[in-house]
């Protein structure tokens, strides 16, 4: 399926990819550790499918839930992601999110190249909002 704005599905689609934090200090002055967030695992490979860029805190990601191993699409504090990087996705499923998400919003390999960049400047400015 190709609109006219978006790149036909066998070529793939441009996207910033991620993980999910393993572990994350949790509860009063962080003494805890929690391992991934309640949809994903730790180490899970998300695709970025879209944000918000008027907070800066969350993104939407697409990737195997962490108890049914499905996929889903869900927003996701930018905090419990790491690893950023840009990938051209084949995989069909994430394709066929991607199509039908209208917050996607990647159209080139330099558009995911800027976001990629964007998200861990966006991880500093969470933690000064949380720190407040």
């Amino acid at each position: 399926m190709t609109d006219d704005h978006r790149q036909p599905s066998n070529e793939g689609f441009w996207a910033v990819v991620a993980n999910i934090r393993r572990e994350h200090p949790y509860g009063p002055g962080g003494v805890e550790t929690k391992v991934g967030t309640r949809q994903f695992r730790g180490g899970t490979k998300v695709y970025i499918a879209g944000c918000f860029p008027g907070t800066c805190d969350a993104v939407v990601a697409i990737g195997l839930h962490r108890h049914s191993r499905k996929w889903i699409t869900c927003c996701v504090d930018v905090w419990y992601v790491e690893n950023f990087r840009v990938r051209l996705v084949y995989h069909p499923a994430v394709i066929d999110r991607i199509q039908n998400d209208e917050r996607w919003w990647i159209r080139t390999k330099e558009e995911a190249e800027a976001w990629a960049a964007a998200f861990p400047k966006w991880q500093h400015l969470s933690e000064k909002k949380k720190s407040e």
